[in-house]
């Protein structure tokens, strides 16, 4: 396993992003960051030589299929906000061919479970997902992400903002599904 593999699962790995990833990491403006557009792929070399776009409150990685070791999409993390003590989540599945293989689904939890792991002072994640966004929120569901509510007039792009729906995974939950799985001692 390449050193730069943060954790594999059954169809997909996430790692850390390489140099060669950037110019098509440029093609989708908001992959590897929400507060900042990245379609300048100098910006981007700019950014990835400072930090290797992996910090302790934000960062992002490649999801990369196994089979072909072909990045299909990038995972995003950021500080939700500076008095909560989690991080939101952002992805997605650069072309259409891909989407639909449960790809994102597994990067998601891989993603959760890796955060949750190596930074313990955070205790909640959240993703915030556009209420017409049914196959984001179902894989928010089938990563183990919980619906708490609607955030009303905060979605994505121009205008009036579409509703979201915010879902969250706390480090209590993480802690449980792991007991659960290593079964009764």
């Amino acid at each position: 396993m390449s050193s730069d593999i943060l954790a594999s699962g059954s169809s997909i790995s996430i790692r850390k992003l390489a140099l060669s990833d950037l110019q098509a990491i440029s093609r989708f403006e908001y992959s590897v960051s929400v507060t900042e557009s990245h379609s300048d792929p100098r910006r981007l070399a700019e950014i990835h030589n400072e930090s290797g776009m992996w910090q302790d409150e934000s960062g992002a990685v490649a999801i990369v299929e196994n089979s072909t070791q072909r990045m299909v999409g990038t995972l995003q993390y950021y500080r939700s906000a500076p008095c909560i003590h989690g991080l939101e989540i952002g992805y997605v599945v650069h072309h259409p061919d891909d989407r639909r293989k449960g790809y994102a689904a597994e990067a998601l939890r891989l993603l959760s479970d890796l955060l949750f792991s190596a930074r313990p002072n955070f205790f909640r994640q959240q993703l915030i997902i556009e209420v017409w966004n049914t196959p984001s929120w179902k894989v928010a569901e089938r990563s183990g992400f919980i619906r708490e509510g609607v955030l009303r007039s905060c979605g994505f792009g121009d205008g009036d903002p579409a509703d979201c729906f915010v879902y969250s995974r706390t480090l209590k939950d993480f802690s449980q599904q792991i007991a659960s799985a290593n079964g009764p001692e």
